[in-house]
């Protein structure tokens, strides 16, 4: 089950990082396009949703499919990058075989503690750890927001940050899993975190570790294996973000939490933001009206005593949504956060081009890292929750400081990979992956 000995098969290629966005890249937006709100009617109504059956304009539509186009290039190049840095002639440097550098990690591998778990089964455990402290802390400190909506807005987001990172290590838990143990180790506390993380109320988070866990395994399951465990996996992501989505919408509209709100929610996701978008690309100019703003706003708004709103709470002000909510009598002041889909918010920040901009560098980032993870394992964990993000992404963006804080850290493994490729040929024979038999 566990041995992938066809790595470049059909099967890992249908089910890869960059099909799957994919895939959710088209068929969210022909969500909103369908007539499903037929039968969801009443529940739709219940969600204030006053948009039922919209469609977007011809230049969204166009513009959607441009940058389709433009994230199939970047990858194509992304790819190409990846194997010419590949096929390129090692150079020789300070740090060769013998290095001081090379001495260490030997001698680390060494130590009893990694010899019998490995060094990345150990590390991605300790920082499962850390992780899973801030997110006990966070529910202690606060209350269990799933159940008390009002109170999400009081949370840390330092901490939900760092209760976050195990959409990055539970991933990280399978890749170097070696044995039958770890493997019921890992998947034990993947279910701990998805409870955990599912009891801040945001649906969003426990559907990136969700999505981040699933692409994980397609590089270490067999791949008759991997078309069930992803139906298991969809069947999953449904049911969390049906469950999560219905009980906190049920919070925040007084609507009852059934199955028909959560298909109610599903349509009202899709058919939304391609509203909003279509209502950005009408109001907004092809050159864009923030001029990065968004972008920095976005990328500053996770540092603690800054007041910077992330892109999507401007874009709901610029769109004119409400200025507060009243949750159970309690009045927040919190502009309302409209989800853009991946262009929005590029768009209104640059127009044209930061729509370009942004889908190159993604492509980039997908055929870059999906082509060298083969050979080197230790990108796999950064890549698969940069992947989540953007996946998720395509319904919220990625103008938010989360998102971004992971595409930097992408941008940075890259970086890396790419010198150490050339440089330190010998690294990857020390961390290579090795899939069991």
């Amino acid at each position: 089950m566990f041995a992938n000995t066809e790595p470049n098969s059909l099967t890992k290629r249908l089910l890869s990082p960059f099909a799957v966005l994919l895939y959710v890249y088209v068929i969210y937006f022909l969500i909103g396009l369908t007539s499903i709100y037929g039968f969801v009617y009443p529940e739709l109504s219940s969600l204030g949703t006053s948009i039922i059956g919209f469609y977007p304009s011809e230049k969204t539509l166009l513009l959607y499919a441009y940058a389709a186009v433009v994230l199939v290039f970047g990858y194509l190049l992304g790819k190409t990058i990846a194997e010419r840095a590949e096929k390129a002639p090692i150079q020789q440097s300070k740090i060769d075989g013998g290095s001081p550098l090379r001495s260490l990690i030997e001698r680390v591998r060494s130590l009893a503690i990694f010899q019998r778990y490995g060094v990345g089964f150990v590390a991605m455990l300790s920082g499962y750890m850390v992780a899973m402290s801030a997110n006990l802390i966070q529910l202690y400190i606060g209350r269990l927001s799933l159940f008390d909506i009002a109170t999400r807005w009081e949370q840390s987001p330092v901490l939900v940050f760092i209760s976050a990172l195990n959409i990055m290590f539970v991933p990280g838990l399978f890749i170097f899993a070696r044995t039958r143990g770890q493997r019921i180790l890992a998947a034990v506390l993947f279910c701990f975190a998805v409870v955990t993380l599912g009891l801040f109320g945001a649906r969003n988070i426990p559907a990136k570790l969700i999505v981040s866990t699933f692409l994980a395994l397609t590089w270490v399951l067999k791949p008759r294996m991997m078309v069930k465990i992803g139906v298991g996996f969809f069947l999953i992501l449904v049911l969390v973000m049906g469950v999560i989505g219905a009980i906190s919408k049920a919070g925040i509209y007084g609507s009852d939490a059934t199955w028909q709100a959560a298909v109610a929610l599903i349509y009202s996701d899709s058919v939304g933001t391609t509203y909003n978008l279509d209502r950005i690309v009408t109001l907004t100019p092809s050159d864009g009206v923030y001029g990065g703003a968004l972008l920095k706003d976005s990328a500053l708004a996770l540092l603690p005593g800054l007041d910077a709103e992330y892109a999507n709470f401007q874009l709901g002000n610029y769109l004119g949504g409400r200025q507060y909510f009243v949750i159970d009598g309690v009045h927040i002041e919190r502009s309302v956060s409209l989800a853009p889909t991946l262009l929005g918010a590029p768009y209104a920040d640059w127009g044209i081009l930061g729509v370009v901009g942004q889908m190159l560098l993604l492509g980039l980032l997908f055929g870059y890292m999906q082509k060298r993870t083969d050979r080197a394992a230790w990108l796999i964990a950064p890549f698969v929750t940069m992947a989540s993000y953007v996946i998720n992404g395509v319904n919220a963006g990625v103008h938010n400081p989360y998102a971004l804080a992971y595409l930097a850290l992408a941008i940075g493994v890259c970086v890396l990979d790419a010198i150490a490729v050339r440089r330190m040929p010998w690294l990857y024979s020390i961390s290579a992956h090795r899939r069991t038999k």
